[in-house]
C-alpha cells in the first residue's frame, strides 16, 4: 500500500469506528498518506459508500448478522473483484474462525485493534490467504510446519464434510509468531485437538492471517508438537533409543536435584517440562515455566542465520541463577534445566552430572546398534550429535 489506501470499515460499534478514524487522521506526518478510513454502522450506509467511492480494504465485523455480514462481502466483491476483506471479532472462536472463512476473509483481528496493526495485516503478501488444499494431497502437519517456519500469525482452519459415517468436524490452530498457542476442536483443546485434526483425512485448510490473541492452550515449541504428526518422520530408530535411555536419565536428574545448591531440576523437551523437583520453598510450577521461557529464548538464538548453536543458557532472577543444558542427541530436543543459588558457582559436580546424561544417551544408542545390527532387515541408524564424555 505504498499510495494512499482507503478502507472501508463496517461495524455497527461507532465507538470503534470512531476510534479507528481518528487514528488513521491522526498519522504522523511520514504517515500521513498512507491510509484513509471510512466508517459505516450499518449495512445500508457501507451499501451507499460502496457505490459513491472506490476502496482498497474493507473490514467487517461479525457482530454483524449472518445475513448482513453475507450481504456487505457480496457487495465488495460485486463492486471491486479480489478486494481484500479483513474480519474482526470480539472472540476469535471457533464458530468465528469459521465464520470469516465462509466469508472468504483475507485475515482476522481481534478488538481492540488498532490501525497499526491493521495496517501491518494489509500489507503483508497475501498469497497464504485462503490457501486450500486436502490433506490426502498436502499432509496437514506439513501446513502447520510451513507457517510455523515462517513464522507467520493466523489461524489454520481446517474442515471436513459431514459424510454417512461421521458428522461434520472442523477446528483451529492459532499461532502467534510461528509458535502454535491455541488449538479447537469440538471437545479438545491444546495439542491433543491439533493431533486429533492431523489425523483427518481430505480436510480443506484455510490460513487466515492475523492476531487473535487466543487464550494459551498449548506450551513448548512447534517442533514438540508436531514430533508425531508428520507422516514418513524417520524418528522412531531415534525415539527407540530415547526409550532405553530415559529410565537411566531420570535418575540423573533425581541425583542432580539433591547436588548442594541445586535448588531443583528439570527435563525439557521442546522447551517442554517433561518431568521435574524443587526444594520446599520454591513453586515448582512458577520455576518450570520459567526454564520453559528460558528453553524459547536458546531455540530463538540458536535459529539465528550464520549463529553457531551452544551448550547453554543462563539467567539470574532474584537471588537465583536459571541454567538451561543441551543433553542428548540434537534432534531429541533434550535440556536439563537446573536452579541454584545466584552465589554458588556451578559447580563440577552439576557439570559432571549433566555429561552422565550425555553417556546415557550414548549408551541406549549404542545397545540399539547392537540390537539392530542382528536384523537383516534393518535400515540405517541416526548418528546422535553427542560427544560422550569420560
Amino acid at each position: 500500500m505504498s499510495h494512499c489506501a482507503r478502507i472501508l470499515l463496517l461495524d455497527p460499534d461507532s465507538a470503534v469506528t470512531a476510534r479507528i478514524t481518528e487514528d488513521a487522521a491522526n498519522q504522523s506526518p511520514g504517515e500521513a498518506r498512507s491510509i484513509i478510513v471510512v466508517e459505516a454502522n450499518d449495512l445500508a450506509t457501507a451499501t451507499r459508500l460502496l457505490s459513491q467511492d472506490s476502496f482498497d480494504a474493507a473490514v467487517v465485523d461479525l457482530s454483524l448478522s449472518d445475513d448482513d455480514a453475507t450481504s456487505f462481502v457480496g457487495e465488495v466483491e460485486r463492486q471491486f473483484p479480489g478486494l481484500v476483506v479483513v474480519a474482526t471479532t470480539e472472540h476469535a472462536d471457533e464458530p468465528a474462525v469459521a465464520r470469516s472463512c465462509h466469508l472468504g476473509a483475507a485475515g482476522i483481528l481481534v478488538k481492540p485493534y488498532g490501525l497499526p496493526q491493521l495496517a501491518a495485516l494489509l500489507r503483508a503478501p497475501s498469497a497464504d490467504a485462503g490457501f486450500s488444499g486436502t490433506c490426502a494431497g498436502v499432509p496437514t502437519a506439513l501446513l502447520l510446519t510451513l507457517h510455523c517456519q515462517n513464522g507467520a500469525d493466523g489461524v489454520l482452519h481446517l474442515s471436513c464434510e459431514a459424510t454417512g459415517s461421521r458428522p461434520e468436524r472442523r477446528g483451529s490452530v492459532h499461532v502467534a509468531g510461528g509458535q502454535p498457542v491455541h488449538a479447537s476442536t469440538g471437545s479438545l483443546t491444546g495439542a491433543e485437538a491439533v493431533h486429533a485434526m492431523l489425523a483427518w483425512p481430505d480436510a480443506e485448510a484455510t490460513w487466515l492471517p492475523g492476531s487473535t490473541h487466543s487464550a494459551r492452550t498449548i506450551v513448548g515449541r512447534w517442533e514438540g508438537l508436531l514430533v508425531r504428526g508428520m507422516p514418513g518422520e524417520p524418528s522412531s530408530e531415534l525415539e527407540d533409543a530415547v526409550s532405553m535411555a530415559y529410565p537411566e536419565v531420570i535418575e540423573k536428574l533425581s541425583r542432580l536435584s539433591q547436588t548442594q545448591d541445586v535448588l531443583g531440576a528439570f527435563l525439557l523437551r521442546h522447551a517442554e517440562v517433561i518431568t521435574g523437583r524443587c526444594t520446599s520453598g520454591i513453586d515448582q510450577d512458577l520455576a518450570g515455566r520459567s526454564l520453559q521461557r528460558l528453553a524459547h529464548v536458546f531455540h530463538d538464538v540458536e535459529a539465528q542465520p550464520g549463529e553457531v548453536p551452544g551448550r547453554e543458557i543462563q539467567a539470574i532472577v532474584g537471588g537465583m541463577r536459571l541454567v538451561l543444558d543441551r543433553v542428548g542427541p540434537v534432534a531429541t530436543g533434550f535440556q536439563v534445566g537446573v536452579l541454584v543459588r545466584q552465589a554458588a558457582p556451578v559447580c563440577k559436580s552439576l557439570r559432571r552430572l549433566l555429561r552422565q546424561v550425555d553417556r546415557a544417551f550414548a549408551r541406549a544408542h549404542k545397545a540399539h546398534e547392537r540390537k539392530r545390527s542382528v536384523r537383516p532387515t534393518a535400515g540405517p541408524g541416526f548418528a546422535p550429535d553427542v560427544a560422550a564424555v569420560a
